[in-house]
Parts: C-alpha cells; structure tokens; sequence
C-alpha cells in the first residue's frame, strides 16, 4: 500500500538537478540565488505606491513646462506670419515705386518731417498691388477687433516709442485673401497690420502693429517701419525685433 504524503509542490526550477550549495543572497536591491555554479538573479518589483510618486512627479513637470512650450510655439509661428505678411508689403511698396519711376511723396524721414503730398495715389496703388477681398469702416459693427488703447498698453506693463503718437486705428480697414489685415488713413504716412486679422490673439506686438512709411535718404526706397510711432504689450515686440526671431 502507497501513501501519498502532502507538502509544497515540486520545484521546476531545482527538479533534477544536482545541488551543489543553495542559499539567497540580498545585494543591489536584488535577491540572488546560488545554484549550483549558476546564479539567478530575481529583481524587486516597484510598489503601487512608487509608480505613483513617479507618475504624480511626470504630471508636475509636465504641468509647469509645457505651457512655456506652448507660448513659445505660437510666438513662432505669428513671427512666421508677420515676416510673410511684412515681405508682401515690402513687395508691393517696391512694384508701386517702380512702376512710379520712383518714390512717391507719401513717407517721413526723421521727426516732424513728413512728406504726404501723393499719399492718396500712393495708397490707391497699393491697394491695386494686394490682394484685397473685403474692406470696411471701424464705425461698422465687426469691422475689426478691437484692441488697446495706448493708456491700456501703458497701464498694463507695455511700452510705446514716443508718448506724444496717439496711434488711434481710424482708418479704413482692408482683408487680404490670407486673413490678414491692414488700415489706414489715405493722407497719411502711418497705418496698421494685423498680420492674421480677427483670429487673435489681437495685441499690439504679437499680431498688431503700428508702423509707418519711412526713407532714410533719398538714394534708397521707402520701407514699412516703426521708426516713430510704435507701442507693444507686455512680451510683445516691435517690428525689428520680429524681423530677428
């Protein structure tokens, strides 16, 4: 007669084997098995609790860099879109010019010296250059977007190039097939951009700016600036700063 005894179930890993010397062995966070001549190597497993703390430290870091990350994409991007727009503006400037025979009286060239005698001309060819598909007055519900005044950039932590330019926007306003807008009053040499139109985030610096036409000398062609009058919000940028981003 046969009796089966009970116990623990056999071992797979030491079934048929000859043991030589078998013990355990704690080192590096590890336990380790002597079998033999052969050691197996077993490796603690991270607690419920671990994986958490880790978890809760990623979300943490995550939470505090990528809205940086974030701001820093779109400030690209809207330098992108002002370079864009500030190159077909040039563009145009230069075809009128040419097709002129020269610049025409619509530009200043230091403080106090403006010159606005063809400005009405100037403007009505450039207006024949780009590609506008809408146009509107600020008085008109939705014309455009409203943006600060220069007591609200003040206030706010923002700065202006010459405190005595009031740069209201009280121009007719004028949308490109790209989205893109630009106003101005056809006697004068100042105007304003806003190189993605009602999208946003409409501020003086980001996607606005107040800029003017301005010739050195007379040896060189008028090009878009803000060499007078200029004003940006808080982080924002002027126009030569954007031309180096």
């Amino acid at each position: 007669m046969k009796f089966w005894g009970g116990g623990a179930p056999e071992n797979k890993l030491l079934s048929g084997r000859k043991i030589n010397r078998l013990h355990t062995d704690y080192k590096n966070g590890k336990m380790n098995i002597i079998l033999g001549n052969k050691e197996v190597s077993m490796k603690k497993a991270f607690t419920m609790a671990e994986v958490l703390i880790t978890l809760g430290i990623i979300g943490i870091v995550a939470a505090m860099t990528m809205p940086m990350i974030i701001s820093k994409a779109e400030r690209m991007i809207l330098a992108q879109q002002f370079k864009k727009m500030y190159a077909n503006l040039s563009n145009a400037i230069n075809l009128v010019s040419e097709k002129y025979g020269g610049s025409y009286e619509c530009y200043n060239t230091s403080y106090g010296n403006y010159h606005t005698a063809d400005c009405k001309v100037f403007w009505s060819e450039m207006i024949s250059q780009m590609n506008i598909v809408h146009s509107c007055y600020p008085g008109v519900a939705g014309c455009r977007p409203t943006y600060k005044t220069k007591a609200e950039v003040l206030s706010l932590g923002g700065n202006v190039k010459n405190t005595a330019c009031t740069m209201n926007v009280s121009g007719k306003v004028y949308y490109l097939t790209d989205g893109s807008m630009i106003a101005f009053q056809n006697t004068d040499v100042f105007f304003v951009i806003d190189i993605n139109g009602k999208k946003g985030p409409n501020r003086w610096g980001y996607d606005v700016f107040y800029m003017n036409l301005n010739k050195k000398n007379q040896l060189v062609n008028v090009v878009p600036i803000d060499f007078i009058c200029a004003m940006k919000e808080k982080g924002g940028m002027y126009v030569e700063e954007m031309l180096r981003e």
